[in-house]
């Protein structure tokens, strides 16, 4: 123990004795309630994040941020106003800007734990201040003399959950970003009798800790710590704007201006962030980031006059977020549905690269492209050239890993074909005859397929949305969506026309597809969904992103020679799985030559965790608001990740059986996370009315803009009448979606119900 806390807190203490009896609680004063944040937080400065769920059978999720310590009372007014008709929750960090993600975390002054059924009382040291969330559970907080580094505060929490777990801590209760409960407050989960429980203080002290108190709690398996030295670098007038310029044709234009010119905003933690990210996307090396970073005009250390170590370790923290970038190379979304835990994503990263993970790097680097649309090249590659000879065989039948994937993209700045011409060139340059042709009939597809039985087929199809219209509104296609989905499944087909009989026997067709969001969603139906179709699609979605436009310019010879390495790799696989074989048939005295089939199996640890897997998103669809929806989604889409992990193992073997492992399932379940996310996203808008996509159109402008928009500007910007607003507004406000607020003479409108900063219009 490093030291008590000063007097500032002396009253907080008299109020909340240090100790309390077995079993005995103490109902949280109001002057308590309002101390407890002081002591949490104590004299760091930041964005704190409270968060709000509604406990309606449709519970709805809200946050709301406020700088402390300046905005201190509204914290506790907002509380106030929500602490008995919701379940109140905390960000125990305090946070750059509005918006709660790791990377974003400014100060970690205190260390946490969600003990759940553990007592405090187990705890090797003793926490400053514990909480009882509900009878028999508990969460705590150590609170900091120093703020230590935010990934030196996760580990230690880690390592108090795992240490603990065994004795019901949660094990899961030490990320950054975590949410706890406020005392003082309901909790609306456990309900018993009609009557909810308080979340109470249960213990507190005075103590104040450094990171040395806590080294009696073991090292967390599987933990990647951060802790590069700081070497000595002397920095030369113009050292910095020389590097820059050696990188000109490949730097993102912004660059110059992160670089170049003061922050406008109030926080230059997100700018400098963006900078260092942006240098190491570009290639940079850690020392070369320092001496850019230093002389940057948004340095907020040496604006600060802060010790130029602490500079050091963000520059060491951005580069561990780039490399797991290049791993994922896809921005996670802000609420997803986690099936692969933090540390099995970490035992992924310690694996090493597969093809996958190495195609994504290099095809990130030849230009702007959204980076996830390259998770479906890579994997669209490999299918292609892989799909004709290995197989799983099963107990339901065989599977053979043809893909199919669609890329969305909400404008041309995505660069989605950019992105599927990258993969299908290299495709094209070992085989020529795998991309059928991009349009045509029904009768087109199958003609093109009988002559391929056995053999892999790509269909690639720039706009997909053209196709998808057709399908609803031309009744010659109608049973397009069932054909495709018995070809996908490897199905014989046969259609008898006037003038000849075509039959396709094996197929192994792969859709590689692209479209506009908004309009494939808004052709989506039910149908589509439930007869298979769009299911065995993988979906990828991508917003426009400016900080990721790179300029024209020569092609360098790194992404040259990555081709290279890129094609020679792919041509190696297809030589080795595309063998051929021989039998001699004495009796009829001929040939005959076929492809050797490699089959592919599962240890056992693999197929329990695609079993859980499947089981997961199996159990996630059937208790959602859709389930007649995301249900067939979450089936199918584990089977896509089945195939994506065979396509994985067999990409890093050369074997005559393919062994996929546990590992390779975590792999592209790590992808699946994403593209699940993606599904729910698109998935949304099925069987959605003209009305209801205008409505959500409304909600996403109001919801970019947290602070608040008003009524004015967006009756204008989307061409509404003032019957038309006044629909809308009231309904998405009945809906709990957004509420309204007073600035002067002017309406505004904000997301969720959180207008606790002004007056709220009645």
């Amino acid at each position: 123990m490093s030291g008590r806390l000063d007097t500032s807190f002396d009253c907080l203490i008299q109020v909340v004795p240090h100790y309390l009896k077995k079993g005995e609680h103490l109902q949280p004063t109001e002057q308590q309630k309002y101390l407890f944040f002081r002591l949490i937080f104590g004299r760091s400065s930041g964005l704190v994040c409270l968060a709000f769920r509604s406990p309606s059978a449709k519970p709805q999720f809200q946050e709301v941020y406020f700088q402390w310590p300046e905005e201190e009372d509204l914290v506790h007014k907002a509380i106030e106003e929500h602490a008995l008709s919701y379940d109140v929750y905390f960000c125990p960090q305090l946070l750059r800007t509005k918006k709660r993600t790791k990377e974003n975390v400014e100060f970690t002054p205190n260390l946490w734990a969600d003990l759940d059924f553990c007592s405090p009382d187990k705890m090797l040291v003793e926490p400053t201040i514990s909480i009882e969330s509900s009878p028999g559970r508990y969460q705590a907080f150590w609170a900091m003399e120093h703020p230590p580094d935010p990934d030196v505060a996760e580990e230690l929490s880690r390592r108090i959950a795992y240490k603990h777990a065994d004795e019901g801590a949660d094990r899961s209760g030490w990320d950054l970003t975590q949410l706890l409960r406020v005392p003082g407050t309901a909790n609306l989960k456990h309900i018993k009798d009609g009557i909810a429980p308080t979340v109470q203080f249960y213990k507190s002290n005075r103590n104040v800790y450094r990171e040395e108190d806590f080294d009696e709690y073991p090292v967390s398996p599987d933990y990647m710590a951060i802790d590069v030295p700081m070497p000595e670098i002397t920095i030369l007038p113009g050292q910095a704007e020389d590097l820059l310029q050696e990188k000109r044709d490949e730097l993102n234009p912004l660059v110059w201006t992160l670089f170049a010119e003061v922050p406008e905003v109030k926080s230059w933690s997100e700018v400098l962030w963006k900078l260092l990210m942006q240098l190491y996307e570009a290639g940079y090396t850690r020392e070369q980031v320092y001496v850019i970073a230093s002389v940057a005009s948004c340095n907020k250390y040496a604006r600060d006059g802060r010790p130029a170590i602490q500079l050091w370790k963000e520059i060491c923290r951005a580069e561990a977020r780039a490399e797991l970038h290049q791993r994922l190379l896809v921005p996670k979304p802000e609420e997803f549905v986690a099936l692969v835990s933090d540390a099995e994503k970490e035992q992924v990263a310690r694996a090493g690269d597969t093809f996958v993970e190495r195609y994504i790097k290099w095809a990130s680097k030849l230009g702007d492209a959204a980076p996830q649309y390259h998770q479906a090249g890579a994997f669209v590659a490999l299918s292609s050239l892989l799909a004709g000879s290995v197989r799983l065989p099963t107990s339901y039948g065989t599977i053979v890993p043809n893909v199919w994937f669609m890329i969305l993209a909400d404008t041309t700045l995505t660069r989605k074909t950019t992105s599927m011409d990258i993969a299908m060139d290299l495709v094209m340059e070992i085989d020529d005859d795998l991309v059928m042709a991009t349009d045509g009939s029904i009768e087109g597809l199958l003609s093109s397929l009988s002559t391929r039985p056995g053999k892999p087929s790509v269909f690639l199809r720039d706009e997909f949305s053209g196709l998808l219209e057709q399908m609803t509104r031309k009744d010659y296609m109608a049973g397009m969506p069932e054909l495709f989905t018995k070809l996908y499944d490897g199905k014989m087909q046969k259609r008898v026309l006037r003038k000849e009989t075509i039959e396709v026997h094996d197929p192994r067709l792969i859709v590689f597809a692209g479209g506009i969001k908004n309009r494939v969603t808004s052709l989506l139906t039910f149908d589509m969904v439930g007869s298979g179709f769009m299911p065995r699609f993988i979906l990828v979605t991508a917003e426009s992103d400016l900080s990721r436009i790179r300029p024209i310019g020569p092609p360098t010879g790194r992404s040259m020679e990555g081709r290279a390495e890129m094609l020679a790799e792919l041509t190696d696989l297809a030589k080795f799985y595309n063998r051929t074989q021989t039998l001699n048939i004495e009796k009829l005295k001929s040939q005959i030559v076929r492809n050797v089939v490699t089959e592919a199996v599962l240890s056992q640890d693999a197929w329990v965790r695609y079993n859980t897997l499947e089981t997961k998103l199996l159990d996630l669809g059937l208790h959602t608001d859709k389930a007649d929806v995301m249900t067939p989604i979450g089936d199918r889409l584990a089977k896509s990740i089945l195939k994506c992990a065979i396509l994985i193992a067999a990409s890093r073997q050369r074997n005559e059986t393919v062994e996929v492992e546990e590992i390779d399932i975590l792999r592209a379940a790590t992808y699946g996370e994403q593209w699940y996310a993606h599904a729910i996203e698109v998935m949304e808008g099925v069987g959605k009315g003209e009305a209801e996509r205008h409505l959500d159109v409304i909600c996403r402008a109001i919801t970019r803009n947290p602070a608040g928009i008003s009524r004015s500007h967006l009756m204008q910007a989307y061409h509404l009448t003032a019957r038309d607003a006044t629909s809308i507004f009231e309904t998405l406000e009945q809906r709990g979606m957004i509420s309204r607020k007073r600035e002067g003479r002017t309406e505004m409108l904000v997301p969720t119900v959180l207008a606790t900063k002004s007056q709220e219009v009645r």
